[in-house]
């Protein structure tokens, strides 16, 4: 299972440990993930993990694989 989070920094900026998530299959994280990048990071994962970059219905239709969006946010 390929994990990709798309813009860890916001909710995680190094204060906070990644390994529970790891923990579940490859993750790869990025900081930021500019809008022209979205479908390239995330082409072959299945979960998908963001916080403010923007997930369109043009965006998901490009990503096969993806089983899971969740949003990094506190509350």
């Amino acid at each position: 299972m390929k994990i990709v989070i798309l813009d860890g920094h916001t909710p995680n900026p190094g204060d906070l440990s990644w390994d529970a998530i790891k923990s579940l299959g490859e993750t790869i994280i990025h900081d930021h993930t500019p809008v022209e990048d979205i479908i390239k990071r995330s082409n072959d994962a299945d979960i998908l993990f963001t916080n403010k970059t923007p997930l369109n219905k043009e965006t998901l239709a490009c990503l096969p694989r993806l089983k899971y969006i969740g949003v990094l946010a506190t509350g």
